[in-house]
């Protein structure tokens, strides 16, 4: 790798106190029309981006040595978001390990939800993400719109996938307020992830590193080249190639939000890139809930969790608390402080972020 560029993304990673704006979804806590970008506000105040060390998977592998300067430069990223986010590497792919939960704020905002809430994956040992250390440009080079609906195409720099724009029904999930003020949502086994380039990532790892990359290898920056100058003449993909530093994408603010398909190569099946990391499914998917907008989300010490949201002019909260057997028992409370409770189990992980498959055990009783 050019030791200039080396110089370039070491220096970056320092500057971590650096800001760009956050993309926040929504004109405010009481607009209900159409979700959009708004550029005018930074990520919102008191959320930490950076999280309590955690213990490393004894399923891990130990790091190699192999392409070293080239493990160093992929790995720049994510060891920002460190010790929560791990990596390690072999000869050909740069293995990030996490437990998808970000140490931001989640799911405020949305008004087309289904039921999910934000639950830990275990993105770790054999079902870490791989990011190829030395990406090949495809002969076929392939778009995402209407393919790769399933599943991520790319993984943001804390440890979160990035899935298509579209959901996979073919809807641009930002379009329909599905996402968050961040650009994410819960897919149907309950694991968080984003739709569109997660900016505010961009004031931890620095203008100098991407906030992401693709599956295919290629990393994405932001709205900036590393020095701070504008980007010209992108592809269809939102990609292009720049002298030392490659070919690489740029997130934006409108269609497709990432990259729009892989300028390198990927394998496709059953809807998605293959291979990539099975989340764990706990619950029966949920089913849309009409007309309900969740307004508040919090949690205490990454094991309860508390999902505020109004419908039918009723405020009610999804309770939920991870025990250490790794069931979850919810207890959903209405209006009126009626509460059902009810303890899920871990069902068989479904490929793609737990798309398919049946609902795990649970206890349910009504208080």
């Amino acid at each position: 790798m050019n030791t200039k560029l080396i110089s370039l993304l070491t220096a970056a990673a320092s500057a971590s106190t650096q800001l760009l704006h956050a993309h926040l979804i929504g004109n405010g806590p009481h607009d209900h029309g159409a979700m959009k970008y708004d550029f005018s506000v930074r990520p919102p105040a008191g959320v930490l981006l950076a999280q309590a060390a955690r213990p490393a998977s004894p399923a891990s592998p130990a790091p190699v040595a192999a392409n070293n300067s080239s493990n160093s430069a992929k790995a720049a990223p994510f060891q920002a978001f460190a010790p929560k986010v791990r990596t390690r590497a072999d000869a050909n792919f740069l293995y990030v390990e996490s437990d998808g939960m970000p140490a931001h704020n989640m799911m405020v905002g949305i008004t087309a939800w289904q039921q999910q809430v934000p639950l830990p994956q275990p993105y770790t040992g054999n079902n870490a993400w791989r990011i190829p250390l030395n990406p090949m440009p495809s002969k076929n080079p392939v778009s995402i719109k209407g393919r790769f609906l399933r599943g991520a195409i790319a993984l943001a720099a804390n440890g979160i996938p990035i899935f298509n724009p579209q959901n996979n029904r073919g809807e641009v999930a930002q379009e329909i307020g599905e996402l968050d003020q961040w650009g994410g949502h819960c897919g149907r086994a309950d694991d968080y992830h984003y739709h569109a380039t997660p900016f505010h990532l961009q004031s931890v790892v620095g203008k100098g590193l991407p906030v992401a990359y693709a599956l295919d290898g290629y990393p994405i920056y932001g709205l900036t080249e590393p020095d701070g100058s504008s980007p010209t003449k992108l592809d269809v993909f939102n990609g292009h190639e720049l002298p030392g530093l490659g070919y690489h994408y740029h997130g934006s603010t409108k269609y497709p939000y990432v990259n729009g398909g892989f300028h390198g190569e990927v394998v496709e099946r059953d809807g998605q890139v293959d291979p990539q990391p099975r989340a764990q499914p706990m619950r029966e998917a949920g089913a849309p809930l009409r007309g309900a907008r969740i307004t508040g989300f919090t949690s205490k010490e990454s094991k309860s969790y508390s999902l505020k949201y109004e419908v039918s002019g009723e405020t009610r909260h999804a309770n939920y608390t991870l025990n250490d057997d790794k069931s979850v028992k919810f207890d959903f409370v209405d209006g009126r402080g009626q509460v059902k409770s009810e303890t899920f189990t871990p069902r068989p992980r479904g490929p793609g972020g737990g798309q398919k498959g049946k609902g795990g055990q649970k206890k349910g009783e009504r208080k």
